[in-house]
């Protein structure tokens, strides 16, 4: 059986490749054959075959468009012109090679486009994410609907949804995000937690919000986050915010931001950068503050329940298999006043996580090896239901929250 994996980075850097990397070995172990065609691939991957596609084009916002363009040529060239014999299973992250028999989404551009009409675009930034987006939905929608895929596997039921609108023959197919059981557990708290805030400049009686992003800061709820603390302070000075991410050039323009939108600032927001240790920093917290507007299955909300941080989430795609309002976390509104009068409950102690819980419909590494490694058997999408979902049971994995 030979697999042949489609996707510009190979690597545990890409979000949406850390599930499928993990899994390589696993595939290995069944027998599989492994082919890659990307730009970039880490070091020491059990993979047979690593083919580095031409980099031309390989920079914002195309870099995307022309990765496909090389994809499809290649697939043409060798399948149409050469003949030479086509893998058992062809597997297409996102929406590279439509001529697959696995596709892979990560994301709704459908969801973002419907959250960017409501917020309207006030900057040039806001032009040009709204302008690329929509150029994805047109690519998404072009791949939906003419696509070979015998299954489209996607990260959450949200997003299963919005694949079937665009075209309802496909065979949609849910499996989340996993996580690293080994790195995010409860267990981080209690040797990291003292240290890692003495480290941050946290006082033992403050009460540390933590918001995780590399970037897309406006999407992902930032600035709803910093007035909602803003907002908090005014009755509990002891409300923090640590910021866990992003490149340094990004924050320097976000503190810019910050100087003009919420002077003070500096006053109960701590940026850390990009670190190698998130769950530390998990450690250090008290909750887990992720209000934002367009998600598809965010795993940092996975990562951080599982190091035991109560969430307080929007109700955006993905949240709905994480959160179980009012037993691991709370249902927050777009809307920083609402906001802030839910975490006010949380620092007062009037409302606390419910001890011993399950976390929702998460998957660690090895179950999703396993599932992953069903799916791209050519019976497992092939012969199932139209239209069917499979569903993740919960993890074992209790959460006890203190």
């Amino acid at each position: 059986m030979k697999l042949l994996i489609v996707d510009p980075n190979l690597s545990l850097t890409s979000p949406s490749m850390k599930g499928v990397v993990r899994s390589l070995p696993a595939l290995k172990a069944r027998g599989w054959e492994i082919e890659a065609w990307c730009w970039d691939c880490d070091d020491g991957l059990p993979v047979d075959r690593v083919v580095r596609l031409p980099r031309l084009g390989r920079m914002q916002p195309v870099f995307g468009y022309a990765f496909s363009a090389w994809s499809r040529l290649r697939a043409w060239w060798n399948f149409d012109v050469k003949r030479r014999p086509r893998p058992d299973v062809i597997y297409s992250i996102g929406w590279y090679l439509p001529r697959c028999d696995v596709a892979h989404v990560h994301f709704s551009h459908w969801d973002w486009e419907r959250r960017q009409r409501a917020l309207g675009m006030k900057t040039l930034r806001d032009v040009y994410e709204r302008v690329t987006n929509f150029a994805g939905l047109l690519w998404a929608n072009r791949f939906l609907r003419g696509t070979t895929a015998k299954s489209v596997l996607v990260v959450s039921d949200a997003v299963a949804s919005d694949l079937r609108a665009v075209n309802p023959l496909l065979n949609v197919r849910v499996l989340p995000n996993c996580y690293d059981a080994r790195r995010f557990h409860a267990g981080v708290r209690a040797p990291f937690r003292a240290g890692m805030r003495r480290k941050l400049g946290f006082a033992e009686t403050d009460v540390v919000f933590v918001f995780v992003s590399a970037g897309h800061y406006r999407r992902k709820g930032l600035f709803l986050a910093v007035e909602a603390l803003a907002r908090l302070r005014n009755d509990h000075a002891c409300a923090k915010l640590m910021v866990v991410g992003g490149h340094e050039r990004r924050l320097v323009g976000l503190r810019a931001q910050l100087d003009e939108r919420q002077p003070g600032w500096q006053e109960f927001i701590t940026f850390t950068g990009m670190v190698p240790d998130v769950e530390r920093y998990f450690a250090a917290g008290d909750a887990l503050l992720f209000p934002s507007y367009s998600e598809a299955f965010a795993l940092v909300e996975v990562e951080a329940a599982a190091c035991g941080l109560p969430l307080f989430l929007t109700r955006h795609h993905g949240s709905e298999m994480i959160l179980e309002d009012g037993v691991n976390g709370r249902f927050v509104e777009f809307d920083a006043g609402a906001i802030a009068d839910v975490l006010a409950e949380f620092v007062r102690g009037n409302w606390k996580p419910q001890p011993g819980v399950y976390l929702k419909q998460a998957l660690d590494s090895d179950a999703y090896a396993s599932r992953f490694a069903d799916e791209l058997m050519p019976s497992g999408g092939a012969d199932s239901t139209r239209g069917a979902v499979m569903q993740p049971p919960p993890a074992p994995l209790v959460v006890r929250h203190s």
